[in-house]
């Protein structure tokens, strides 16, 4: 019989190594990725992926933020969402400030299947090199499950799984025949463990993180990649309720400012493959992953039971 103590030691041993892996390889990989590319000459997005780079979610937000990234680093651009003026607004400002192509497509993805048809009309002809896949419907504040609406329901299913699923199979066989491209899936910090009073918002991005993991093992021998990205609090539309209804709350003085979550989440397009996009969210995630996942259910159960709001009657 081995004395419990060597064995102990092996065991907490592998649990570290494993627990360094997992955290330190995106940090690891930005660093090798900058350092190739002092020594190699550099490529531009549109020289090594394609011309385009399609956004959902592109009228405000994270989307917007890296609609200009991408403009600014020479894509031309494809801004999609429901909004119509707030999306020909930003494509007005981006094509007057970097000197790109930009087309608007009107899309709500919460209708379902009848949008990809005249999503794949629109984009089939054209040589996409990037595909971020944005766009996502949050709760208007924290609640139980079974008080959500129906139609909330079908939303969050048809916004947050079916539109990357669906923009994913669209596009996908273009980019494997070129045998370039890459697809930028934003999933949430929240796919770290399940979230009580948001559970089918953080079931749908569990979903997202699978799903891109997954299909970049698919598309690695095809020379496309594919990187999952999961943001912790930013201070969007889908996080107004938060900053609102909660002013000076813990929660409230951390969110991060979208330029700032940009300016981070687009300096490691193309070096990782996994990435929290944000320096403290990175820190949120590592600090997850040391604790047992009923802790973590635990404290997200605290955190969005603090933001419910008195109960509403649908």
């Amino acid at each position: 019989m081995w004395p419990i103590y060597p064995v102990l030691t092996l065991v907490g041993a592998y649990c570290s190594v494993w627990w360094l892996y997992e955290n330190l390889r995106t940090p690891i990989l930005l660093l090798v990725n900058v350092l190739l590319q002092t020594l190699l000459p550099k490529r531009t997005f549109s020289a090594k992926y394609g011309e385009w780079a399609v956004i959902t979610g592109a009228s405000d937000g994270i989307g917007k933020g890296y609609a200009e990234y991408l403009a600014r680093n020479r894509m031309d651009i494809v801004l999609i969402a429901r909004n119509e003026a707030k999306l020909t607004q930003v494509a007005n400002e981006i094509s007057k400030k970097y000197s790109v192509r930009t087309k608007v497509l009107v899309a709500d993805f919460s209708e379902g299947q009848p949008v990809y048809d005249h999503l794949a009309k629109e984009l089939l002809p054209l040589d996409i090199g990037i595909l971020v896949n944005n766009v996502g419907l949050s709760y208007e504040h924290a609640t139980c499950m079974d008080e959500l609406p129906k139609k909330t329901i079908w939303d969050l299913l048809n916004v947050n799984i079916a539109s990357v699923t669906m923009l994913c199979h669209m596009l996908v066989p273009s980019m494997k025949q070129r045998r370039r491209g890459l697809i930028v899936n934003i999933s949430s910090l929240s796919a770290a463990a399940p979230a009580p009073y948001l559970t089918v918002y953080s079931a749908t991005k569990v979903y997202v993180r699978n799903f891109s993991m997954a299909l970049r093992e698919e598309l690695r021998p095809h020379h496309v990649q594919v990187q999952t990205v999961l943001p912790g609090f930013v201070q969007t539309n889908m996080t107004a309720f938060v900053a609102n209804e909660h002013k000076g709350g813990q929660v409230a003085k951390h969110l991060v400012q979208v330029d700032d979550y940009v300016r981070y989440a687009g300096f490691t397009i193309g070096k990782t493959d996994l990435t929290c996009g944000y320096w403290t969210h990175g820190l949120q995630y590592a600090g997850f992953k040391l604790v047992p996942e009923w802790f973590r259910i635990f404290v997200l159960q605290t955190i969005y039971n603090n933001l419910r709001k008195p109960r509403a009657h649908y």
